[in-house]
């Protein structure tokens, strides 16, 4: 324990590793195109309140247990070839979570909760191939607790009834966040040896998923209700992905690769970990409703955009943008910039969205997309604002 906190001390001996996506986790992340989209039809064709809430809650252990994967195959995979092995053994409980949420929890619930116990004791078994090969100094009751006691709440669910099992859930995943929030002799080993651009190169890739259904569903909807009208609403969806896509990865990645960088250095290992873990969560959500409103919008094109499906239009831009600024904060960028973005993204997509109430569903979706035109020429503004004055 003394070594690591006195290791964790050294940055300059530490030479983080780099590294490139792999094809096996290209592969793993199969499973959640099929999660994202089967989501994504059920808000779409049922835009509620309760859709929402529980697309959110079981949505998260699952989002969870992917960038958990992410982190331990960031850490080993190119080190030990198991590790790319057990990722690929990881899907089936993927995959028997994401059939759990299609299928509707109450009467798949234990099937989730087995999908949810397969993975953790996968994540187990990455963990342990470093500690028996004595090349971490993360103590063994971490993994155990993190990944076995965890993997057994999963397991106690399975008879307990509805809705106390819910409670159970519930427990295991807190358990998981208050493990990873209390960081001793952890933080060198994780933080300290992450490699940072495969991090972010692994989250882009996610959220290009959901961009990618997000067209999927404007071109799907379109060949099902062909008209000129679904032709404009599909032509303004394909903006809006265009101008999301151009935000998080010419502004958002390159500043959060910097952002955590710096982190690093200060030791702030609750920055990287939130920008990573939990942040990007948000937007995954809010990327979802945007395909679900846009697949709407252009089955419906001729006409007004129910009132849920344009609210959960200007809640995912809105949502888009909160999660850009949080991760900005959090990584300490400056509060006015993150601040101006944050409310144009929030109050313009809003306005275009709420005020268009009788106005028919592809000119709808083109007032937000004129709203992101706004918001991109406003961040270009900054940007070259903030690079004059740095010259």
């Amino acid at each position: 324990m003394a070594e690591a906190e006195a290791a964790a001390g050294d940055t300059s001996a530490v030479s983080a590793p780099q590294r490139a996506v792999d094809w096996y986790e290209l592969f793993f992340d199969l499973v959640f195109v099929a999660v994202i989209a089967l989501s994504a039809r059920a808000i779409e064709h049922e835009p509620g309140v309760g859709t929402v809430l529980v697309f959110l809650l079981l949505f998260f252990p699952l989002w969870w247990a992917w960038v958990n994967l992410m982190i331990a195959n960031n850490l080993y995979g190119s080190r030990f070839t198991a590790v790319g092995l057990l990722i690929i053994f990881s899907m089936p409980g993927a995959a028997a979570m994401a059939v759990a949420i299609s299928q509707g929890v109450e009467g798949h619930g234990q099937l989730y909760a087995l999908g949810a116990a397969w993975i953790r004791l996968t994540l187990l078994m990455i963990w342990l191939i470093p500690f028996i090969k004595k090349i971490v100094k993360v103590p063994l009751w971490r993994p155990l607790a993190y990944n076995l006691v965890t993997a057994a709440l999963w397991l106690m669910s399975l008879p307990v009834p509805v809705p106390w099992r819910y409670g159970v859930w519930a427990l295991a995943v807190s358990a998981e966040v208050f493990l990873l929030a209390w960081r001793r002799g952890f933080s060198f080993d994780v933080y300290e040896r992450v490699a940072i651009p495969h991090l972010l190169e692994r989250i882009g890739l996610f959220i290009v998923i959901v961009i990618g259904e997000a067209v999927y569903l404007v071109v799907t909807g379109l060949a099902d209700h062909p008209s000129l009208a679904g032709a404009a609403a599909g032509i303004w969806g394909f903006i809006i992905c265009a101008l999301l896509a151009r935000a998080f990865f010419r502004w958002g990645g390159p500043s959060t690769e910097e952002g955590l960088a710096a982190a690093r250095l200060r030791h702030s290992y609750g920055a990287m970990r939130d920008a990573v873990m939990y942040f990007p969560f948000i937007a995954v959500a809010a990327l979802t409703f945007i395909a679900a409103s846009l697949g709407s919008a252009v089955s419906l094109a001729g006409e007004p955009l129910p009132f849920e499906g344009r609210v959960l239009l200007a809640v995912g831009i809105g949502g888009f943008y909160l999660a850009n600024a949080l991760i900005g904060l959090r990584l300490g960028r400056h509060l006015g910039r993150v601040g101006l973005l944050l409310g144009a993204g929030v109050l313009l997509p809003a306005v275009a969205c709420l005020s268009s109430g009788t106005w028919p569903a592809w000119a709808t979706v083109g007032l937000a997309a004129i709203a992101l035109l706004i918001i991109d020429a406003l961040s270009t503004a900054l940007e070259q604002r903030a690079a004059a004055h740095e010259k």
